[in-house]
């Protein structure tokens, strides 16, 4: 069988995947990646970067690529629910104050590019059987193309291909270590804007019913991208009558009407309900687990692809220092995944207590208009990670919402103290989490949902090879089986 060596092999060459490759390949490493896919290839996703995503872009030099693509630049947030409406300017970083949303056909396209300019190899429509292990560890992968199989040994070997990760199966570290099952359903569609050139410069959020719709300036200018994260219930009813359940969405939120009910050219939809939460151990000896392949949250946060870009490129360039020294090279890789948890743990429960789709309480909605007549970067810092979720929705402004809510005509005093009783453990265990549990803790927080699902893992082929075994080898002890939620 034919062999090749490089430093480093990618698996996945999306965000994450492209992400890494950049620094490896400017600090002078071979860098191969492979991806199943031929480019442009479309996947599932929100597709939207906020400024903290985009500057991601710009550090590994795909910026420009993607700005030439024209897609809207988008520098305000905006926030419908009832009566009331909230505008915010994002947060500035790095000079870059706009949001974009470009299709991942046309974005993925780009970052390949932008890994290939950076001096790596991309070889697409490549299949990736297995991983080779001599003495316990990872030094390569199996994979195939239109001539064959052949081996690339390596350094390192990054899985960076999504939540069916062939390389987390391989690794033993398929199973997460803590999870959540999601209770929405995420649709999708293109549509002409109704509003053409007067449409909002803004990522626009409507809620009603226990629906959150975003409605997101696109590219080309004029096209508008439009997600329903809905009950995953309601999922299966948009299969089969899509254009009624888009009728009845609309109807259900009066100002999401006004806003594109008048939409022409409107795509075809796309919908999943496959979206658990979750975190695997995502470093061993020779390998590491990049983007979705590590850790997933509720897309509502619409954090994944800056997550993807940003410890896609913080893993390259801790990998680059250390790749020829494998004690250091595995301590940096820790280290690195200790980081990811630490930066993500927030959004994650942030995006685990979204998942419950009910209309908005009283106490939710007051706690809401506390920000109402500011356009100076509030709630918007949760998405754009400026700020943990917990400390912009901070005590003292949950506090406000609650004795807004109690003093408010009418209100239902007994289920508002009954919800404060369900909200204020998931506080305390959001800040327990992640100011006190520590790295890879498994101990249950009540943000999370038991009953969560990942299907099974792509089995590795039994196979032999003259340097060692390619069979996945055991997870280390504590390290996988389902984690009891609460």
């Amino acid at each position: 069988m034919r062999t090749e060596t490089v430093d480093v092999v990618i698996v996945g060459a999306r965000c994450a995947g492209t992400a890494a490759a950049v620094p490896l390949a400017r600090a002078g490493h071979r860098v191969v990646v492979l991806d199943k896919a031929r480019f442009p290839s479309d996947t599932m996703s929100t597709h939207v970067l906020v400024p903290n995503g985009v500057q991601e872009l710009a550090f590994m030099g795909a910026l420009v690529g993607i700005l030439a693509l024209g897609p809207s630049r988008s520098r305000y947030l905006t926030l419908q629910d009832g009566d009331v409406e909230l505008r915010e300017r994002f947060r500035r970083f790095n000079g870059i104050d706009y949001a974009i949303c470009v299709p991942r056909d046309q974005q993925d396209a780009v970052l390949v590019d932008a890994a290939r300019a950076a001096g790596a190899e991309v070889r697409e429509q490549t299949k990736v059987e297995q991983v080779i292990w001599q003495d316990d560890r990872a030094v390569g992968v199996r994979c195939r193309d239109r001539d064959g199989e052949y081996e690339l040994r390596a350094a390192l070997v990054v899985g960076a291909d999504g939540r069916r990760s062939r390389i987390a199966a391989e690794v033993g570290a398929w199973t997460p270590y803590r999870a959540s099952r999601n209770g929405r359903g995420f649709v999708f569609r293109y549509l002409d804007d109704p509003l053409g050139s007067d449409a909002p410069d803004a990522l626009q959020i409507f809620r009603a019913e226990g629906d959150q719709v975003l409605v997101l300036p696109s590219c080309p200018a004029g096209r508008t991208l439009v997600v329903n994260m809905t009950d995953a219930e309601v999922v299966p009813e948009y299969r089969r009558d899509v254009e009624g359940q888009w009728i009845r969405m609309l109807d259900r939120n009066p100002a999401l009407k006004e806003r594109i009910g008048g939409a022409t050219e409107v795509g075809a939809l796309r919908s999943t309900t496959d979206l658990a939460a979750y975190y695997r151990r995502s470093s061993g000896p020779g390998w590491a687990l990049a983007g979705d392949a590590g850790h997933f949250k509720d897309p509502v946060t619409g954090n994944g692809m800056r997550d993807a870009l940003k410890f896609g490129r913080l893993l390259g360039e801790a990998a680059a220092a250390h790749l020829h020294d494998p004690l250091e090279l595995d301590a940096a890789l820790l280290a690195w995944e200790a980081a990811r948890d630490a930066d993500t743990l927030s959004t994650y429960h942030w995006g685990n207590r979204e998942t419950r789709p009910a209309p908005t309480s009283p106490l939710v909605r007051e706690v809401l208009r506390t920000f109402v007549g500011d356009d100076s970067p509030q709630l918007s810092d949760t998405f754009n990670r400026a700020r943990p979720v917990e400390s912009v929705i901070s005590p003292a402004r949950l506090t406000r919402g609650l004795v807004r809510a109690l003093r408010a005509p009418g209100a239902d005093r007994k289920a508002i103290w009954r919800e404060l009783r369900t909200e204020l453990p998931m506080e305390i265990g959001i800040r327990r989490h992640r100011l006190v549990d520590g790295f890879r803790s498994r101990r249950p927080v009540t943000t999370e949902r038991a009953g969560w699902t990942l299907g099974d893992p792509v089995r590795p082929r039994p196979a032999s090879s003259p340097t060692g075994s390619v069979e996945a080898p055991e997870a280390q002890p504590g390290s996988s089986g389902p984690q009891p939620v609460s």
